[in-house]
């Protein structure tokens, strides 16, 4: 291996050092061009190959303009296919002093252009399904009971459509806003994989992330994209819906009570009963299929924004706080879901935050200040979104 000690400078003159036998005179050569790019956009203090697995590490003095320095230098690592990685790390454990280092690791291969056959099959299937769930709310007794029994099947079709739209514009605008600002933050990503399921008709969808984000920025925009543009189009099924859901008359319930049927509550999250109070709605409705998908997107995106693991909230509380606290704060919000009621939502982040959040490729640029103070302000989501007990899922 290499090693040195030393002051950056693009005038320097490169330090020699002795070759070492387990290395080609060729993959030298590269490594010390590869010194030479780092030292000229970065003050480097010292410069070594770890003998476990051959990566080159350069230590180097933190400045002000890290953020735009580690953007030149990821571009001038391209043509080498090498990806500069920033960490702040303990280089002698114990002693809590800590440097901030680039680790040079392979870029990954470029990925070839695959079939969408996967995509649109789920889709499909996710269509049926909810189309089914549609149709078991506009065709309940209380809905058919609402609709005036009609002789036709128009008006339960309808409604059906309607839900349909709804959930799947939700859902689809959420992933797409991730895709976005993945985009925009040149990272690659999969289209949406949809989830048939049942009941509701879909358990959402996932995207793939191809390439890592390269900046806590773009972690937080890739966090953050998604679930703003759906909890937007959440908010308008939530108020045409409950403009459409007629409250609860005596003869509806005399009608479902000759069926032996009854009535069961939603339990409503904060801001659907601020929602349901400005527009003056009092008392008990029967909930229209397209409020039932508002509160459902309401919903997903309360647990999405909780700032637990890979959650979206996950991305947004590691760009924020870091990998240090990010755990930390993983389990506050899990033990939180627990103590409000959310048992099976807790279990279920409680396994997706089991694995270590990989992070951005420069997680030493720090977050500007205009995304701090949203993210901080999207943390209230989950209080206005979640239904607080009562509801186990």
């Amino acid at each position: 291996m290499f090693e040195e000690n030393g002051q950056s400078g693009s005038n320097q003159a490169p330090e020699t050092s002795e070759e070492p036998k387990t290395m080609s005179s060729s993959l030298d050569t590269i490594l010390l061009e590869l010194r030479d790019i780092v030292k000229e956009e970065f003050t480097v203090s010292h410069v070594y190959v770890d003998p476990r697995d051959n990566i080159p590490r350069f230590i180097i003095e933190k400045d002000a303009d890290i953020k735009q320095r580690s953007a030149r230098l990821s571009e001038r690592l391209k043509p080498y296919k090498m990806l500069a990685v920033f960490r702040r790390m303990e280089l002698f454990e114990g002693t809590g002093e800590y440097e901030t280092v680039i680790i040079l690791v392979p870029a990954p291969p470029p990925r070839k252009k695959g079939s969408y056959r996967v995509n649109l099959a789920l889709f499909l299937a996710t269509v049926v399904t909810v189309l089914l769930a549609g149709w078991s709310f506009a065709s309940s007794p209380a809905q058919l009971y609402t609709l005036g029994f009609p002789t036709n099947l128009f008006p339960i079709i309808l409604v059906m459509v309607l839900y349909t739209t709804a959930i799947l514009s939700i859902i689809g605008i959420h992933e797409l806003g991730h895709i976005f600002s993945s985009r925009r933050h040149g990272m690659e990503t999969s289209l949406p994989y949809f989830i048939p399921g049942l009941f509701y008709g879909t358990f959402g969808a996932i995207i793939i992330q191809r390439t890592p984000p390269p900046t806590r920025d773009s972690l937080f925009d890739l966090g953050i994209g998604g679930p703003v543009v759906g909890l937007l189009i959440s908010f308008v099924a939530v108020v045409v819906g409950l403009m459409l859901s007629p409250p609860v008359s005596p003869g509806l319930e005399a009608y479902l009570g000759t069926l032996g049927l009854g009535l069961s509550a939603i339990p409503d999250p904060l801001l659907i009963t601020f929602i349901a109070s400005f527009i003056g709605i009092n008392g008990k409705i029967l909930a229209h299929p397209i409020f039932i998908a508002g509160w459902l997107g309401f919903l997903i995106t309360g647990f999405n924004y909780c700032p637990i693991g890979q959650f979206d909230g996950g991305h947004v509380a590691r760009a924020l706080f870091g990998h240090k606290y990010h755990k930390i704060v993983s389990y506050i919000a899990i033990a939180i879901l627990f103590l409000v009621g959310q048992v099976f939502m807790a279990l279920l982040a409680w396994f997706f935050s089991y694995g270590r959040h990989p992070g951005p490729i420069d997680d030493v640029s720090p977050l500007s200040t205009s995304r701090k103070i949203i993210g901080v302000l999207s943390f209230i989501l989950p209080v206005l979104l979640i239904p607080p007990f009562g509801f186990l899922f």
